[in-house]
Formats: structure tokens, C-alpha cells, sequence
């Protein structure tokens, strides 16, 4: 007879949520999309299952490559909110660092440039829900960097991995990502059922247990330009699954800004 530890895959996934619901607890999760920059039949096809399932969608906008068919495209969409991706998506860090926009290395005064001139180009494109939320290409930015965002204007970061139990930075929330369906050493492939199930049970499980900071919705990241159809397969499961009875509750960014609580 298996035991609970051999649980993998959906079973692991119902056996996590069975036990937030003994403990009459309901888990939240958010979902974020990364690189949007035009409307495409990839596009439409990430808001059909958004729609579908009553899931709010964030997407990171590129704000360079952002143009004003975009807004267009969002204006009926209610619950698709708009976020920052950086400025153009292009690595500044040198050969042997690992890839960012807004790393260790580059100056920090043409970092705050960019993103400055990133958030005029969103405003200019008249997005729909902008929300004043920085997501940093490859999920990666300099602490310094992140001292800097209350000071431009922003209100949160959002990267991934469960968030550091001390506040990032005065006045800024962070609500990060935990599930990431593709794995991209050898190219955008689905990561498998299994592996990206387990992500998503280990931080419901760390939330549960006080191992991670339980006020923190987990997040789904999904980029829809580089999603195989092994990928659109598992996110429309997953999306079924967690918005069943049971499932859990899909929160949007801007809530969490309303009530401005960036740990419990």
C-alpha cells in the first residue's frame, strides 16, 4: 500500500488540498504571464482559459515592445490586469552571470532609466488595469535595485520562489511565483506532470505548515508565446482543478495592493 510520501502527481496535489480543507482553510493562488507584448492567437488562447475558469491573469508587459493594439485587445478584459516586465527583456549582465535586466553588475542609474522609461511606454500604450508592479525579466534583480522601486513609484516586485519572511523593501509588497510548467535549459518544453505538480505542492505545503510565509497567494507562471501544447494541456488541468470545489480562491495583484499587507 502506498504512503503518503509516495503520493505524486495529482494524487500528491489532493492530498495537499484535502488537508488545508481539514484545517477549513481555503488556499489562495494568483496567476502571472510573462513577455506579452502584442496581441496572438497565443494571446487570445491564455485569455479563453482565463475567462473559462474565472482565473485573473497578470500580464507582464515588455513595455518596449508594447504597442497600442495591445490595449485594445484588453480593454473588454476585466480581469486581465497589466504588469511591468522590465524595459526591453535584454541582458545586461556580463558572460558567466547569470541573465537580468536589473542585476548585480549593471549601473544602477541606467537600470532606473530604463525602468522609468519603461512605465512612461505603458501609460503611453493606455493598458488597461496597470498595475504599478515590477517583474524582472528572468526573475531576477539586485537587492539594491529593489531598494529603489518605492522611491519610482512602485508598490510591488515579483519574481519566484516563496517569498524572504522580512519585509524587501520599505514600502514595497512582494508576491512572487512557485509553479513554472516549462523547463527552458534545453528550450521552452513542458516540464512534466509530476515535476511541476510537486512545486506546487511543496509551497502549498510550506504555507501550511508556517515553513513559508502562508499570506502569500502561489503562483502560476505561465509565458504564453513559448507554450507547447503539452503545456496548454497542464495549465487547463491545473487551472480545473484549483478552481473546483475544494480547489482553492484565484486572488487578483490589485486586492493585495488595496490592502497594502506585504506579510500577514
Amino acid at each position: 500500500m502506498a504512503t503518503e510520501a509516495d503520493l505524486t502527481g495529482w494524487a500528491a496535489l489532493e492530498r495537499e488540498l484535502s488537508l488545508w480543507k481539514q484545517a477549513d482553510e481555503t488556499p489562495t493562488f494568483w496567476w502571472r504571464d510573462d513577455d506579452a507584448e502584442r496581441p496572438t492567437a497565443a494571446l487570445d488562447q491564455l485569455i479563453g482559459l482565463s475567462d473559462r475558469f474565472g482565473a485573473p491573469l497578470h500580464l507582464a508587459a515588455v513595455p518596449k515592445g508594447v504597442g497600442p493594439e495591445l490595449a485594445a485587445r484588453l480593454d473588454p478584459c476585466k480581469q486581465v490586469f497589466v504588469l511591468q516586465h522590465g524595459f526591453a527583456h535584454i541582458n545586461h549582465e556580463p558572460k558567466g552571470k547569470r541573465a537580468s535586466e536589473v542585476g548585480v553588475t549593471r549601473d544602477l542609474q541606467s537600470q532606473i532609466a530604463d525602468l522609468q522609461a519603461g512605465w512612461e511606454l505603458l501609460l503611453a500604450a493606455k493598458l488597461p488595469n496597470l498595475l504599478p508592479v515590477v517583474v524582472p525579466p528572468w526573475n531576477r534583480i539586485a537587492p539594491r535595485t529593489v531598494q529603489v522601486l518605492p522611491q519610482l513609484g512602485y508598490q510591488m516586485v515579483s519574481a519566484f520562489d516563496p517569498r524572504p519572511s522580512a519585509t524587501t523593501a520599505e514600502g514595497l509588497l512582494e508576491v512572487n511565483c512557485h509553479i513554472d510548467p516549462v523547463r527552458w535549459k534545453e528550450g521552452a518544453v513542458f516540464r512534466g506532470t509530476d515535476k511541476t505538480l510537486q512545486q506546487a505542492v511543496s509551497h502549498l505545503a510550506a504555507r501550511r505548515t508556517g515553513q513559508a510565509d502562508r499570506q502569500e497567494p502561489t503562483g502560476f507562471l505561465t509565458h504564453h508565446l513559448q507554450t507547447d501544447a503539452a503545456t496548454w494541456d497542464f495549465a487547463e488541468a491545473l487551472l480545473d482543478r484549483l478552481t473546483g470545489v475544494g480547489g482553492g480562491s484565484w486572488i487578483t495583484l490589485a486586492s493585495v495592493l488595496k490592502q497594502g499587507h506585504a506579510h500577514g
